[in-house]
């Protein structure tokens, strides 16, 4: 077993490439801002500036791991398809069922317009689907592939879990909410917005914060299950994304509700109950696996064998 201090580098290792991501990115905005001739709001793009590092900083840490595609979880490029087509239904009905019982809790109410327009509902649907494909090929490459792996590799499986669920959780609230217009733009403003983003983060909303958190655990949680089962992490957090969207345009707020509480701030439908959702799927996924282990399975890479 890995000793505190390597356990203690590894989860803080994250943080420091988060962080020298962001400064770099914030250096580096200002000039492509003006060569770019103000095409991209600056904020957007200090954004844009600091997700492109980021994603190059897991390939440049895959690298130093030496860490294969096997290692990230893929084994074909056709039976990562087929996860991912297995996937996309399966987080759609997680969360479509989830946002029903916001419905049904009165937490949201069905939108009549939106739902009297059905070519609008269903391309907003078929919008959502494709922004939730890019987003979840992106981050779980990047948390649920090499992240989780390089730090399985350092640590085990269980911390590899928790720390790359804390930094996928942790990153959806490094926003500012500065957006300065051309006139204001300087060498500083990047560094302005990055302090800005920093500084909202204490204040982060707690149930939005611990539903991403046991996400990205029970995602971890999949990958340990299926060892080449990336494709399955991308396919279920894609339908995540295409029912929220989804449900965000077919459906309104409920301010004032009895059960509001169970919604939070960061989009108005995860919070405590999705939590208490995903904690259930995680005990369930943790149980089918202990007694697929005691029928006669040793070791996680069995249960990807069974997929085939």
């Amino acid at each position: 077993m890995p000793s505190l201090g390597i356990r203690l580098s590894a989860a803080l290792a994250p943080l420091a490439v988060v962080l020298a991501c962001a400064l770099s990115a914030a250096f580096l905005a200002y000039p492509v801002y003006w060569i770019a001739d103000n095409a991209i709001g600056f904020q957007s793009l200090v954004n844009r500036c600091g997700q492109l590092l980021l994603l190059v900083s897991a390939f440049v840490a895959a690298r130093v791991f030496c860490l294969g595609r096997r290692d990230i979880g893929v084994e074909t490029r056709s039976r990562l398809f087929r996860q991912v087509a297995s996937g996309i239904p399966l987080g759609i009905a997680m969360l479509g069922f989830h946002a029903l019982a916001l419905v049904a809790l009165d937490v949201r109410e069905l939108d009549l317009d939106t739902w009297a327009n059905t070519q609008r509902l269903g391309l907003t649907a078929l919008k959502a689907l494709v922004i939730g494909l890019i987003v979840a090929t992106i981050e779980e490459t990047m948390f649920r592939g090499i992240l989780f792996a390089s730090l399985r590799k350092a640590t085990g499986a269980a911390t590899a879990s928790v720390v790359s669920a804390f930094y996928f959780a942790l990153l959806h609230f490094l926003r500012s909410d500065m957006k300065p217009v051309a006139a204001d733009v300087e060498w500083a403003t990047g560094f302005r917005l990055v302090g800005d983003a920093l500084a909202h983060l204490p204040n982060l909303d707690l149930s939005s914060f611990l539903a991403l958190f046991l996400a990205g655990v029970f995602l971890a949680h999949i990958r340990m299950a299926f060892p080449m089962g990336l494709g399955y992490c991308i396919g279920i957090h894609a339908g995540w994304v295409c029912a929220i969207k989804t449900a965000k345009a077919a459906t309104n707020g409920v301010p004032g509700g009895n059960w509001s509480f169970l919604i939070g701030s960061y989009d108005g439908i995860i919070g405590y109950l999705t939590a208490a959702w995903m904690s259930v799927l995680i005990v369930l996924l943790a149980v089918g696996m202990r007694r697929f282990y005691k029928a006669g399975q040793d070791t996680p890479e069995g249960l990807a064998n069974e997929s085939h």
